[in-house]
């Protein structure tokens, strides 16, 4: 176990309230309160190497003098000094990080999650008067998701296959080639896409067995769940069809931009940024769908849109555990559109997707209501990734070309 020291015995390195104030969690708290949270901070030495043990959970922990070095679960090193920006966000914990590496003897802070300022809901959406039918629909509706009674999205049969076969350590690599090709469809998109010029792919690959060898699965696995996520996007309904062939074309956009951020971000992989992009608002497509039976809830726009947002969070969690995606992928439906998230020090899926559904606002009358992209805890973490309120948009302009061509990729039936 690491040793703790907590209060007085804390004090080996002076740390007052500014200091405290200059961490993101703690940026909104009162003089008062910060002082009284200085009493609880503690401090971790760390020796020069592997850090074998693990973090506490209960407090929020900040590199606080010395460099760190971490293995993630994308198989990227990152590297953290203690005079850098990142280090004014939490240190990332398992399962996010792998490994972490103590570059030199360094010294931790630790806070407790109490003593953070909480954070501001987002305000609730803004209530249309309902009548008596549309209330009682809104609130079966609100119920079947409580209690998982709605027919949720599912992925198709096969992207389930080839999901399991990926994730089974027993699989070779020419066995999961094999399911991928059971499909010409999807075996000729992958080709395409990772031979393409966005994707990098400048050295052909001839084969779906050089693709998975060469990319790796977890890659393999995000480039067929974007492929075939599109069919998921569909209803039979005349006056929902449009909304949601809205909803794609928007996801879709904001893929292609997460892509290509995602690639100028360190520590992110791009093809999991794609496809956290495009299931971001797999909620709405929950909550579409299940109006289905409340067609009521959809004759005006008003109320259609306080339906979508009131559910689309719970139904998005619902069926990510459908789908078994939970762990990768729950923290960029609950917190997209959460502008103040700090996250931690490495930049994660939830991050470049914020920073691309920000992108993709511009120029668009939904841009008025959102914050300014230099303004969000993700856009001052992503500067280590070059991105800078001058060159975020310059690095889109020069990759306008890429952006395109993935865009045009994923609305592949």
């Amino acid at each position: 176990m690491f040793a703790q020291w907590i209060g007085r015995g804390a004090k080996a390195h002076h740390l007052d309230a500014n200091g405290l104030a200059a961490l993101l969690p703690y940026q909104g708290l009162s003089v008062a309160q910060l002082k009284a949270t200085l009493r609880q901070v503690g401090r971790i030495r760390v020796k020069e190497g592997l850090v074998s043990e693990d973090l506490p959970r209960d407090r929020r922990v900040f590199l606080e003098r010395g460099s760190l070095q971490f293995q993630t679960q994308t198989g990227f090193v990152l590297a953290l000094k203690a005079d850098s920006p990142q280090a004014r966000y939490p240190l990332p914990l398992k399962p996010a990080v792998i490994s972490m590496y103590a570059a030199e003897p360094c010294t931790l802070l630790t806070v407790p999650m109490t003593a953070e300022a909480p954070a501001a809901p987002p305000p609730p959406p803004a209530a249309p008067k309902l009548d008596l039918a549309e209330a009682d629909a809104l609130k079966q509706l609100a119920g079947n998701f409580r209690k998982q009674r709605c027919e949720l999205p599912s992925l198709p049969d096969l992207a389930l296959k080839i999901g399991k076969a990926i994730d089974d350590p027993h699989n070779a690599n020419e066995d999961i080639a094999r399911l991928i090709q059971l499909d010409p469809s999807l075996t000729a998109r992958l080709m395409s896409i990772v031979n393409s010029p966005a994707f990098g792919g400048f050295k052909k690959i001839s084969t779906i067995n050089q693709a998975t060898t060469r990319l790796g699965r977890q890659k393999v696995r995000s480039l067929v769940y974007s492929c075939l996520i599109k069919s998921i996007f569909k209803i039979n309904s005349n006056g929902l069809t449009k909304r949601m062939e809205a909803l794609w074309r928007r996801s879709a956009h904001v893929a292609a931009l997460s892509f290509v951020l995602g690639r100028e971000t360190p520590g992110v992989d791009p093809e999991q940024a794609m496809l956290a992009a495009l299931i971001h608002d797999i909620g709405t497509v929950a909550v579409i769908g299940g109006l289905k039976h409340f067609p009521l809830l959809a004759r005006r726009d008003e109320v259609l849109d306080y339906v979508i947002a009131s559910l689309r969070t719970e139904a998005g969690v619902l069926s990510l555990r459908q789908w078994g995606l939970q762990d990768e992928f729950t923290d960029v439906i609950v917190n997209a559109e959460n502008w103040r998230r700090f996250g931690t020090a490495i930049p994660d899926n939830t991050d470049v997707v914020q920073l691309s559904l920000l992108h993709a606002s511009i120029g668009q009358p939904r841009q008025a209501a959102l914050p300014r992209i230099d303004s969000v805890p993700a856009f001052k973490k992503l500067a280590r990734g070059r991105l800078t309120p001058h060159h975020s948009l310059s690095i889109l302009e020069a990759a306008e070309a890429d952006v395109q061509e993935v865009h045009s990729l994923l609305n592949v039936s």
